[in-house]
């Protein structure tokens, strides 16, 4: 072999090292170091995480780590998979449309991934958030659960078809009876349509029977085919998923005694549904357990109620309520300024659950994995395991405990979000302040 043919092979393999271990590279991350706390699993000290084209590659200790990947060092810090926000309505240009009846509507035409939320969510650690329209309404419209990661809705969507809003709160001027049966009705003519659908098909299957049993007969005898009925409402034919089971539903309950309603309408419809639960619903916590159904706490957890008959006053910690009678629930965070400013952050509402007796493990978990099951993106989200998605966030210490800040925050593999970059951060506490 001649010296120019050895120098064009080996200019070759270096270009091609180059080239393609560059591309690598950019699809390679290594986290080591730090403790690891996978979720569905025991806690990995001095761990290593590897994410490989945005999915988890391996989680353990001793690996080895490619040579074309990046590397994080994360001694000293916590890494643990994104929090998952089951229920938001602040992705959305606005949380309701001003007719309480849109079901067609979906939150997908509605998302600004440049809104703030986003901005706060990535620096907060949640990388997935389900956005459902408001509580004002009746059937308020689609839900979705996307990624707080990019710069385009269609890129950051997880599952598109999340499940339908319904609010047991009145809308407007109605009143509670009023809106019971408003919502009875437009459910009822959706199971009936489902019924008369099923009976249309079953009668033509009928048909073709009995005309392939009849030999000899003329075609031109046939029966004419009806006419089509006019267009079905869109009301009745986006909530036929819904009582079909094909569509789950986000069932907010406002009121305790909206609790049985709420129950009433999931067995009579056969609706798959998750509740969520306003303040006041720590009253019907054994109704709620009996239910078996998934829930999300109003962001109100801790607070002082007076009894209507004595006057005296109580203080109420509502996930006691909830523990006490074995329900799963997940955290929500406030959306009105009359809650405290604690409330705004999915960490401090699992840590004021842990100061009243939630195992810490319990709570971690009812901040990823468990809403992430409630809304049917386990399989990707929620925790730290291999072929689930690079969403992962790394700590500068406990996860609950104040004080501690996420240094970073990653979706599908690539960093979105870094304390020391933050602008925003730094103007608010200052360079020297946030370290």
């Amino acid at each position: 072999m001649s010296y120019q043919t050895i120098l064009k092979s080996s200019l070759a393999i270096v270009f091609a090292i180059t080239f393609f271990g560059s591309a690598d590279a950019q699809n390679s991350l290594a986290i080591k170091g730090g403790k690891i706390i996978p979720v569905a699993g025991e806690a990995i000290e001095n761990g290593t995480l590897l994410i490989r084209d945005g999915k988890i590659a391996a989680v353990g200790t001793d690996l080895d780590i490619p040579v074309d990947a990046r590397i994080i060092d994360a001694t000293g810090k916590v890494v643990m998979p994104g929090f998952v926000e089951a229920h938001s309505s602040e992705g959305l240009s606005q949380a309701n449309e001003t007719n309480p009846n849109v079901p067609y509507v979906s939150v997908m035409d509605g998302i600004d991934p440049m809104r703030p939320y986003f901005d706060s969510a990535r620096r907060n650690g949640v990388t997935s958030v389900a956005v459902v329209p408001g509580n004002s309404t009746m059937i308020g419209g689609q839900a979705a659960v996307i990624k707080t990661g990019g710069d385009f809705v269609e890129y950051m969507v997880l599952k598109r078809d999340a499940g339908m809003k319904i609010s047991l709160r009145p809308a407007g001027q109605t009143s509670r009876m009023g809106h019971l049966a408003a919502l009875r009705k437009a459910l009822g003519e959706a199971k009936r349509k489902i019924e008369s659908d099923a009976k249309k098909e079953s009668g033509k299957d009928e048909e073709k029977a009995e005309d392939k049993s009849k030999e000899g007969e003329s075609k031109t005898a046939a029966t004419p085919s009806k006419p089509k009925s006019e267009t079905d409402s869109e009301l009745t034919k986006a909530l036929m998923k819904v009582v079909s089971g094909k569509l789950p539903v986000f069932i907010y309950c406002d009121k305790a005694m909206d609790v049985a309603y709420a129950t009433q309408l999931i067995n009579q419809y056969k609706m798959n549904a998750i509740l969520v639960l306003g303040r006041d619903c720590h009253k019907a916590a054994k109704q709620v357990a009996a239910s078996g159904l998934p829930v999300i706490l109003d962001s109100q957890m801790v607070f002082w109620d007076k009894d209507p008959r004595t006057d005296e006053e109580k203080k109420i910690v509502v996930t006691e309520s909830f523990r006490d009678q074995d329900v799963p629930f997940a955290f929500q965070v406030a959306r009105s300024s009359n809650n405290t400013l604690g409330n705004n952050y999915l960490w401090y509402q699992a840590a004021t659950a842990v100061k009243y007796g939630m195992p810490k493990d319990e709570a971690l978990k009812a901040l990823t994995l468990l809403p992430a099951e409630f809304l049917g993106v386990d399989q990707f989200v929620g925790s730290l395991e291999k072929g689930k998605d690079g969403d992962v966030i790394i700590l500068t210490g406990d996860p609950l405990k104040n004080g501690t800040w996420v240094e970073t925050t990653i979706v599908n593999g690539e960093v979105v979000y870094e304390r020391d970059n933050d602008e925003k951060l730094e103007l608010l506490l200052g360079k020297t302040d946030q370290k």
